[in-house]
């Protein structure tokens, strides 16, 4: 009876907590982005100066920014939110020791990947993101 007086928009609790995290969260992503570029195009990371090492450690910071954003988010959410998000967290996990695990063994086989770490990264926040967009439809 009430599924007809249901509505699937979101409340204005829900847009209020969106936009308190998108204004935690692009600052941080814009932030990476800028320091990023300048990295890749000043940083000299192939290089031999020892400033090469900060130049590579830069992006973290704004990187800290935002896991803040994404910590501030779940403290805001309620508790189905937070299961929500732990779900996705956890197959992101999962997807990501999953890929740690095969370039492991492909790397003692004799296959060298430098962007190993990457592609584990990848993986992991690829698995968080597309888990969290599959338990938030249902």
């Amino acid at each position: 009876m009430t599924r007809t007086l249901d509505s699937n928009r979101p409340s204005a609790g829900d847009r209020a907590k969106a936009r308190a995290y998108s204004r935690d969260f692009w600052p941080g992503m814009a932030a990476y982005a800028l320091v990023l570029t300048a990295v890749l195009t000043w940083g000299d990371l192939d290089g031999h100066s020892p400033w090469r090492f900060v130049w590579a450690l830069a992006p973290v910071l704004p990187a800290a920014w935002i896991v803040l954003a994404v910590l501030r988010q779940v403290r805001r959410a309620d508790e189905y939110q937070r299961l929500l998000l732990l779900r996705s967290l956890a197959v992101g996990f999962a997807v990501a020791m999953l890929a740690a695990i095969t370039l492991g063994f492909l790397t003692i086989a004799g296959l060298q990947l430098a962007d190993a770490p990457w592609i584990v990264f990848a993986a992991g926040m690829l698995g968080w993101g597309l888990t969290g967009i599959v338990v938030g439809r249902r």
